[in-house]
């Protein structure tokens, strides 16, 4: 349903300053006098008495003994707007995530944006999602199911590191990555095509995440530009989030072919 012209103006009105929102959420603490609210929401009288004119004409609050006190759809109003700036400050620190994670964020779930750490590189270290990554990946605590668009000497140390511990991986690439594998890392990828508890499949469309899959409670999902640096780590875990991840893992496993297929 599209909102009405009056439903804009409502929002409009509440949004138009920061003192608006910053008395109504005084009001909804306790009942105030316009006097006592200058001195919560820093502002003149004359302002004070303009917003409380707004909130009264829209029926958000009304006014008893000379004291402003929300009405329950003030309150509503107040806690859904406060809902918004929660979600809008999530979208601001995921957005590096976000903006370069393809389709696969379509289902994700919201468990992972609420309860997840999130890592960011920035100018000042571009490399701290890639050293987070290499941390959390040496972190793991049982079988690895990865999806990974490139190769990296770091990865692949980590990888070796948890075979030779008894750990069973299983992990996706494409063909890019595979070439590449060839050129710089032909020792560690025929390692991979021998050692009886690394399965590799090339996946035939170009990989634009990275994913893993530790055991079944936690999972990493990296974001990569356009020139494969990862630009944010997300670490998540619980329930749902890993059963999507593993749903996320086994369809590109399923389109992909075994190393041994395409590479001898």
């Amino acid at each position: 349903m599209q909102p009405g012209t009056e439903d804009f103006e409502d929002v409009q009105f509440l949004t138009g300053s920061p003192q608006r929102y910053g008395v109504l959420s005084s009001l909804c603490e306790s009942s105030a006098r316009p006097c006592e609210l200058c001195d919560e929401v820093d502002a003149t009288r004359t302002t004070i008495q303009r917003i409380l004119a707004g909130f009264r004409e829209r029926q958000w609050v009304v006014k008893r003994d000379g004291e402003y006190r929300p009405t329950v759809t003030g309150r509503r109003v107040c806690e859904q707007y406060q809902s918004l700036l929660s979600e809008i400050e999530r979208a601001r620190d995921f957005g590096p995530l976000a903006t370069h994670l393809d389709t696969i964020d379509d289902d994700l779930p919201t468990e992972a944006l609420e309860s997840g750490r999130l890592t960011v590189g920035s100018d000042g270290n571009p490399l701290a999602a890639v050293n987070r990554f290499t941390e959390w990946f040496r972190a793991v605590d049982g079988d690895v199911r990865a999806v990974s668009p490139i190769v990296a000497q770091p990865f692949n140390e980590v990888g070796a590191e948890l075979l030779a511990s008894g750990t069973s991986i299983e992990f996706v690439i494409d063909q890019t990555v595979l070439e590449r594998s060839e050129q710089e890392y032909g020792e560690a990828l025929e390692h991979g095509l021998d050692h009886d508890r690394i399965s590799i499949y090339i996946h035939e469309d170009p990989l634009m995440f990275g994913l893993v899959v530790d055991g079944a409670s936690r999972c990493c999902l990296a974001a990569y530009d356009e020139h494969n640096n990862i630009r944010a780590l997300l670490e998540t875990g619980g329930a749902e989030v890993v059963d999507w991840a593993t749903g996320v893992f086994e369809r590109h496993r399923d389109r992909a072919k075994p190393l041994s297929a395409v590479y001898s």
